[in-house]
């Protein structure tokens, strides 16, 4: 379940940064590090970008635990 999820969030991510690039094309600079290769800020965004529906996975999971 938590890879649907992740998925998702994913595909969700992946379609708002397309959009926001085709509205914003000054947005291209923010999103440079991952479309540019051999930038040394390419993994850490990348990871970043992996960990945050993770983490926010986790969050749910957690916050399910406690009631």
């Amino acid at each position: 379940m938590s890879a649907t999820l992740i998925a998702s969030a994913n595909a969700a991510l992946t379609t708002a940064a397309t959009v926001i690039v085709a509205a914003l094309p000054e947005a291209r600079d923010l999103l440079s590090p991952l479309t540019e290769g051999g930038t040394e800020f390419a993994t850490t965004a990348a990871a970043l970008f992996i960990a945050l529906p993770v983490l926010a996975v986790m969050t749910l999971i957690a916050g399910s635990a406690q009631d």
